[in-house]
């Protein structure tokens, strides 16, 4: 239903941008984060500055905590027809969603404005040419200079901003990094820090592997992780008598489903 509603509300929507500032059309509804096992807000923000082609831009960020959010509330969204002004502020500007709740959904007009002051910052880390849209997205994944200089200081190197967004996304962090590390894989480059965590490969995974013989790489770790090579389906394939198999022929195996 929340989707049929967005479609209908963000039809037809497009007018020119005002300077800095970014505006569109909102709406914000309840999520389920099954990991955390806990509500959060699920924000779909449509903006205004549509191309010749008709394309608008469009984010969609179903993980932000409701304790950023003062003016809207999970109860607040059982209410029908109340008019509501969410708001969100944080070191890279302020946005507004302000509109009326219809079917457990706040579903109006926002706009985002950018803070300077965070651009001066982020241009003296040596990051420049933020774009409001690119500031906008850093808003809403939470992402702040002090974060920023945790990464740098965490010695991450090939870092963009876009890689930033990638690592705050995934929950890249100086102690995911040390960890990794410590489980004898001391990556610091940015793409491959994203590329492992985007696929589940975390430091008991490492020890797991090593624990049942092997001595995977990087890219070997990662296989795995995509492929579920562990610990309950190598013990499966060494009680079928497949005691030599190397990690490589295991891979082939999962990929060709060879176990079944």
């Amino acid at each position: 239903m929340k989707r049929i509603v967005a479609a209908m509300l963000f039809a037809g929507f497009a007018m020119s941008g005002y300077g800095e500032t970014l505006s569109g059309l909102c709406m914000i509804s309840v999520a389920h984060n099954k990991v955390q096992n806990t509500d959060t807000a699920d924000v779909i923000l449509r903006r205004s500055d549509c191309g010749e082609d008709g394309h608008c831009g469009t984010s969609d960020n179903s993980n932000i905590a409701w304790s950023r959010w003062i003016g809207v509330s999970l109860e607040q969204l059982q209410q029908e027809g109340v008019q509501l002004h969410a708001r969100m502020s944080g070191e890279p500007g302020n946005l507004s969603c302000s509109g009326i709740v219809h079917e457990g959904v706040l579903a109006g007009k926002y706009e985002f404005v950018p803070n300077q002051a965070f651009l001066q910052k982020m241009s003296a880390m040596g990051f420049d040419g933020i774009t409001p849209q690119k500031q906008e997205g850093f808003l809403l994944l939470d992402i702040t200079t002090a974060w920023v200089k945790e990464i740098k200081d965490a010695g991450v190197t090939e870092i963009s901003t876009s890689k930033l967004m990638g690592m705050r996304a995934l929950h890249v962090d100086p102690d995911y990094i040390h960890a990794m590390s410590v489980a004898g894989y001391p990556e610091s480059r940015a793409n491959k820090l994203i590329e492992m965590k985007a696929v589940g490969v975390t430091p008991e995974k490492a020890r797991e592997a090593k624990s049942l013989g092997f001595h995977p790489t990087e890219q070997e770790l990662i296989q795995m992780s995509i492929f579920k090579i562990d610990r309950p389906f190598v013990e499966r394939m060494r009680a079928k008598g497949l005691n030599d198999l190397s990690l490589a022929k295991l891979i082939q195996v999962k990929i060709f489903k060879l176990d079944d």
